[in-house]
């Protein structure tokens, strides 16, 4: 993981920088981040979190958002965030992994070079380090002392590395450059007298005397105003030689064959590298055919053309755009390995940045193409690319020994002293790459491939440049490239259908663009009609070459791999799901969890599926079909089907393991067992089912719509009732309502009665939640209706107890009370003690609500003996939350306060965190009408921490309770 606090707090996954969404865990990751250091004590934390309004259960709160920060972050083992007494600590595996990190560093080494008389560096050494900033320091997290303190502390920092910058252009020459900034900066930080002084310096030496001297005569009266202060000493003494028109504060001259900002070239023979630039960044591109500028006529010119139309890729040429500065600086090459899935423009990035970059290697540019991904010839051989390399340098075919190793140690020989630029492409892996690294500072290599190569890194520091489809707009400037502005604006909506269509992989869009630039008569949404049918979209997107057919560059990573992960990325062709998990893998290849990790961590390796969360991995649209029609070809039509009931199974009975942690009391309706292969995962208690169902619920809605069809229909109704409870507690009710009207057409197909019973009951529950009261009696009375022609009398007595929860949702306790009734007598008729506590308690409910409080407590607590005989903690907290309420009712506040304590208790030793935040929130209100105004808001605003992190809708009622305190 890597962190990002210039500006707000965010974190990098892998694929995304993306936020922290809940505010207090925000606070919480942004405190344990400026204090890496050390552990930081859970006291300290509170104080951050609440400042002096510290809730009673900060401890516990913390321990909460502590967990839910190691799901966010893939942490689940605590390795990242660790528990350290008597506090927490974040440990990172590298300090560069946050960017005020790399941020320091990258100011102190600009002082550095700036120190040493190399101006033109420090300016982009500190240039780089003032990039990085976003904004204010955690702009958004809430301030407590610590992060405070470091804001404050990083800020001033910047300042001091914006004038080291602004010194070093002003060495270089820039002066009429910086005065626009230097006026905006005097303006924002207008007691910082050396931010002054530059201005003046940088306005005197464009020139421009009398605006230097009315600037200083800005800051005297403002020093005055302000501080009653005089400038400083060196500022006055800037004036004094300004007036004096002394030659000292002009820029020196450089010495002949020097430019500014840079010391003069020893000469040769002394031990240097010959021709060290500048560090400027290529502008433009030498004309074709031409030799570069200041090459020698016999440097090799092994580029091959550049593609034509290129677009885009603007963020990764920047990054490039670093290696000339980086090979200069030594002590080694500077390497950068580009490194995504086939076809998304690696060569094209790497050849169109080479030729621009040229100019800067002005001993030759040399590369070879090292086919390590082809299936016909196979890798080409480290010593043969050596070969090449040697030959080019005019190294006499005598001269080059036969070992691998001599001729790598040659090559480091011919290249030492030299700036040459090397253009590795298509790598397979770091052992074919290592060989061919030149062993002295002065040359770059660009080295591209499909597999990460994270191995160069670690041993050759190389910078891993990771290439992901092109942004939205990048595609379309890639497409206008292609087929010119008027035809990609005169169809704006089959532009965007065809972007899609080809998943904004460059290779697609530029197979697709040279189809239709063939054919400049057809209308771009012809092209795309031929798209648009997933299955044959490969066909389309073939223009006949190997090297262009999309087909043909996925082939030649795939059949590098070995048969069970070859079938392991096949089968994902058959997985319904936006991203999937090694469980989910195990159960569709019949594979034990690791060997399915495993396999996923290969495939990610060759760019043919990307991990973009720890853990989850995805491909995008084109590889899916791709996969999708592998299977079809290879795989036998049984073996796809009982993978996809395997990965079925999973998904079932993972759900309803988890179920019965958020609703223990729920009947269920009897699964058979998993098929042989399918191994459910079983999470432990509560906290982990929902943090289960958080991770898979996009995927399980998937599934849901894709088991019907598939012809699994019992797993299309039985899947949406197991996910119902994480629905409704997780405030995701329009997909409740969404997944059980698939349900009811399943069950129906199946002729399941009992289930569509059941479908519907579910259903009118959740219309109950969307206040769609019609619609939910209409559900509830056809379930009843076929529950009594089965004679189920325990699934009668529960769509009774919901008709009775929607009567009571309308006001209508006299309807609520006689079917609460008549639910106890059909659980006392088939002795089920949990069902007959359970209404009981909703006998209470109603009748407190009719004006009866005192038989309604006599109701609640033969409840509440009923559920501690039968060790129901649940519904011991359900019970105690009606006994709050008639208290409440009777104002009886102090026992009100106590029996909603009861709740919250209870809630919360079971992990349900709803039930929790609504017994606080109930809580918040007795103790307002027991005049404590101040304990109420504390309870409301625990509670609002809960939802908050729920991300549930009632969050909005408990802001309203708080703003109620607040007036």
């Amino acid at each position: 993981m890597r962190f990002r606090i210039l500006g707000p707090l965010e974190v990098f996954d892998g694929t995304h920088w993306r936020g922290i969404s809940a505010a207090k865990p925000r606070t919480l990751l942004a405190t344990l981040l400026v204090q890496r250091d050390v552990p930081v004590p859970t006291d300290r934390l509170g104080t951050e979190l609440w400042g002096e309004r510290e809730p009673k259960a900060a401890a516990n709160l913390i321990q909460q958002y502590v967990m839910r920060l190691r799901r966010e972050l893939g942490d689940r083992q605590g390795r990242l965030l660790v528990t350290r007494p008597p506090g927490y600590q974040m440990v990172l595996a590298d300090e560069g992994d946050v960017d005020a990190a790399a941020f320091t560093r990258l100011g102190d080494s600009g002082r550095a070079a700036l120190a040493a008389g190399d101006a033109e560096r420090a300016a982009g050494l500190l240039a780089q380090a003032l990039a990085l900033w976003r904004g204010p320091v955690l702009a958004d997290v809430p301030t407590g002392p610590l992060v405070e303190a470091e804001a404050a502390r990083l800020a001033e920092q910047r300042l001091d590395v914006l004038q080291s910058r602004v010194e070093a252009d002003l060495t270089c020459g820039r002066h009429a450059a910086l005065v626009p900034e230097l006026r905006q900066s005097v303006r924002e930080h207008p007691l910082r007298e050396g931010l002054w002084g530059q201005l003046m310096l940088a306005l005197y030496r464009s020139g421009r005397q009398a605006e230097a001297l009315g600037a200083y005569r800005e800051v005297h009266r403002l020093l005055a105003d302000e501080l009653s202060i005089e400038p400083s000493a060196p500022l006055c003494d800037l004036q004094l030689r300004m007036l004096r028109g002394d030659p000292r504060l002009d820029l020196p001259e450089p010495e002949a064959g020097t430019k500014p900002g840079t010391k003069p070239e020893p000469e040769a023979g002394t031990g240097s590298r010959p021709g060290r630039g500048t560090g400027r960044r290529p502008e433009s591109r030498p004309s074709e055919g031409a030799a570069h500028a200041g090459q020698p006529s016999n440097a090799p010119r092994q580029l091959p053309a550049a593609v034509g139309g290129f677009a885009g890729r603007r963020a990764e040429l920047r990054l490039l755009d670093g290696l000339p500065d980086d090979a200069a600086a030594g002590p080694g090459p500077a390497i950068c390995v580009i490194a995504g899935t086939a076809g998304a423009g690696k060569t094209t990035l790497a050849l169109h940045w080479a030729h621009r970059a040229a100019p800067h290697f002005p001993d030759g540019q040399l590369y070879v193409n090292l086919h390590g991904f082809a299936p016909a010839t196979g890798p080409m051989p480290p010593g043969e690319a050596i070969r090449g390399f040697l030959e080019a340098l005019s190294v006499a075919p005598e001269r080059i020994p036969d070992s691998l190793e001599a001729r790598a140690a040659l090559l480091r020989t011919e290249t030492a002293g030299r700036r040459l630029l090397f253009v590795l492409d298509n790598a397979g892996d770091a052992a074919q790459v290592r060989p061919l690294l030149p062993g002295s500072a002065g040359c770059a290599v660009v080295v591209t491939s499909r597999s990460q190569l994270a191995g160069l890194a670690v041993t050759d520091g190389a910078l891993l440049l990771s290439l992901d489809v092109l942004p939205r707009e990048e595609a379309r400037e890639l497409l206008v490239a292609r087929l010119g502005t008027d035809r990609v604006a005169a169809e704006p909506e089959p532009v965007a259908e065809l972007i899609d269509l080809c998943a904004r992989l460059p290779l697609a869009l530029a197979v697709t663009a040279a189809r239709a630039a063939g054919r400049p008569g057809f209308a771009l949404s012809a092209v795309v009609a031929e798209l648009r049918d997933a299955k044959g979209r490969l066909e389309a997107l073939d223009a006949g070459e190997g090297v262009s057919s999309v087909r043909a560059v996925f082939s030649w990573s795939y059949r590098r791999l070995d048969s069970g992960t070859a079938r392991v990325f096949r089968l994902l062709g058959l997985h319904p799901g936006r991203d999937v998990a090694a469980p989910a893998v195990a159960a569709l290849a019949c594979l034990p969890v690791r060997e399915a990790a495993a396999a996923l961590t290969a495939l990610a390796r060759v760019h043919l599926i990307a991990e973009h969360r720890p853990g989850r991995y995805s491909f995008h649209d084109l590889l899916r079909a791709y996969a999708t029609d592998l299977t079809a070809a290879e795989d036998p039509e049984a073996d796809r089907a009982a993978a996809l009931h395997r990965l079925f199974d999973h998904c079932l009975h993972s759900a309803r393991a988890a179920r019965g942690h958020l609703a223990p009391a729920r009947s269920e309706v009897p699964l058979p067992p998993p098929v042989s292969g399918s191994v459910p995962h079983h999470p432990e208690g509560y906290e982990q089912a929902m943090a289960w169902f958080e991770a898979e619920h996009a995927v399980l809605l998937e599934v849901t719509d894709a088991s019907g069809p598939a012809g699994f229909d019992g797993h299309a109704w039985q899947l949406p009732l197991a996910m119902a409870d994480f629905l409704h507690l997780s405030g995701r009710w329009h997909d409740w309502v969404t997944t059980q009207r698939t349900a009811i057409v399943a069950a129906r197909k199946q002729g399941d009665r009992a289930g569509t019973a059941l479908c519907h009951c579910e259903s009118g529950r959740a219309a109950i939640r969307m206040r769609r009261y019609t619609e939910a009696d209409q559900e509830l009375l056809r379930a009843l209706e076929l529950q009594r022609g089965l004679g189920d009398l325990t699934a009668q007595a529960d769509t009774l107890r919901t008709l009775a929860w929607s009567s009571e949702q309308q006001g209508d306790y006299r309807a609520a009370l006689h079917r609460v009734a008549q639910v106890l007598e059909l659980q006392r008729a088939v002795g089920n003690l949990a069902g007959q506590a359970g209404a009981l308690n909703n006998l209470g409910w109603c009748l407190t609500h009719l004006g009866d409080h005192e038989k309604a407590l006599t109701r609640c607590r033969e409840a509440l003996r009923l559920h501690r005989a039968g060790g129901s903690l649940l519904g011991e907290a359900y019970v105690w939350e009606t006994l709050g309420f008639i208290h409440h009712a009777m104002a009886q506040y102090a026992e009100a306060v106590d029996s909603y304590r009861q709740c919250r208790d209870g809630f919360r030793r079971f992990g349900n965190r709803y039930g929790e935040a609504d017994a606080l929130r109930s809580l918040g209100e007795s103790l307002r009408a027991a005049g404590d105004q101040e304990a109420a808001g504390d309870a409301w605003r625990d509670a609002l921490v809960i939802l908050d992190e729920l991300e549930h809708p009632d969050a909005d009622v408990v802001r309203g309770l708080l703003r109620t305190t607040a007036g």
